[in-house]
């Protein structure tokens, strides 16, 4: 134990004495945390579609069908504006409105004689979201108005039954997301390229030929490593909840043990390729090699359902894809791509693996 206790303690003064290690390992991905924040503004509510509308009807016909819909924008479900032509339109243009919808002046005599009327509906074609979704909010209005003024009965009732306990920003994701990628990059920045390095620097040999024994160096190690992604999680827990009310909402144990699994898997993972590579060109290939699908197919920085198909096998098949399913579960209750048994099933199963590799490709020099 007393020797396990000295190689601990050096290995957390050997870490916090290079501060690329710090920088990279602890600091950098707090950061992105911020910056992703920031950029998809993570105090917002999300998108809301700015309505404006222009009533030219002097009749009761205009200012029902204002009225019903300021009944709904209150709701929630858009944000209404009035205004005159003119002064629409330059909202429009000013991107202060997604889009006009203008109330014909004969409306009301339309109506009464149960005759069709157009309603002009003036958008930005460049802005293909707030067109594409303003336009057709527009058409389910004006459907709802067709329908109730023809008196024809509903055959066909929508029941909405949520699968998600709360709307969810960006930021929400991206915050466990993030978690994921940095506990990948304690394997790869902080295992793999030191350890290769060390070897280079016959560091690791001069230890295989000291009294102490190989299991209770890498339990060491391995020890200190977990402790820096347990470290890291705080540090996204604390960031995330003071920046931007991201904290625990599932089983804050299970968390702790999703963080500490994947900081184990990825610890082997780095190890496995320190074994493969002879020198720092290669093991830097390889980092990158590993790191750059990991981060863009894992689900931590974009959604996997958005990614095209043909992805999809190699999706399935890393552990970071599991580790962010299970972060995004119990940090945020996010719908989760499989179930949390087994996200940690997989990861254990890689576990497993890698663990054997790396006994197998330990080489001191």
């Amino acid at each position: 134990m007393k020797e396990f206790k000295a190689l601990y303690l050096t290995n957390a003064r050997e870490f916090l004495r290079e501060p690329m290690a710090v920088l990279v390992i602890l600091l950098m991905p707090v950061l992105m945390v911020v910056f992703f924040g920031l950029v998809f503004d993570g105090g917002s509510g999300g998108w809301t579609l700015q309505l404006g509308v222009v009533n030219e009807d002097a009749g009761p016909g205009g200012e029902q069908f204002l009225a019903e819909l300021a009944a709904v924008s209150a709701e929630g479900a858009f944000s209404l504006h009035t205004g005159t032509r003119e002064e629409m339109l330059a909202a429009l243009k000013e991107d202060e409105v997604s889009l006009v919808a203008v109330l014909p002046a004969d409306l009301t005599a339309s109506l009464g004689a149960r005759e069709p009327t157009t309603v002009e509906v003036f958008y930005d074609p460049g802005d293909a979201t707030s067109a594409g979704v303003g336009l057709s909010m527009v058409h389910n209005m004006l459907s709802e108005a067709n329908l109730a003024l023809s008196g024809a009965p509903r055959l066909l009732l929508l029941e909405e039954k949520s699968v998600q306990s709360h709307a969810l920003r960006a930021i929400d994701l991206q915050v466990p997301g993030l978690l994921g990628i940095a506990l990948l990059w304690l394997g790869l920045f902080g295992t793999a390229m030191p350890l290769v390095q060390q070897r280079l620097g016959q560091v690791l040999r001069r230890l295989s030929v000291t009294p102490l024994t190989p299991a209770a160096m890498l339990s060491a190690q391995v020890a200190w490593r977990v402790t820096v992604g347990l470290i890291q999680a705080a540090l996204f827990l604390l960031v995330g909840y003071l920046a931007f009310r991201v904290g625990v909402v599932g089983n804050k144990l299970l968390f702790a043990a999703a963080v500490a699994l994947g900081s184990l898997v990825f610890v082997s993972l780095g190890y496995v390729m320190a074994g493969l590579a002879s020198s720092e060109e290669t093991i830097m290939a390889l980092v990158q090699i590993v790191n750059f699908p990991m981060m863009f197919l894992s689900g931590g920085l974009f959604s996997v359902e958005n990614l095209p198909a043909y992805f999809r096998p190699v999706v399935n098949v890393m552990p970071l894809t599991y580790l962010t399913d299970a972060l995004q579960q119990l940090m945020v209750g996010a719908t989760p791509l499989h179930p949390l048994w087994l996200d940690f099933a997989v990861l254990g199963g890689w576990l497993a693996v890698l663990f054997a590799l790396a006994v197998r490709l330990w080489r001191w020099e």
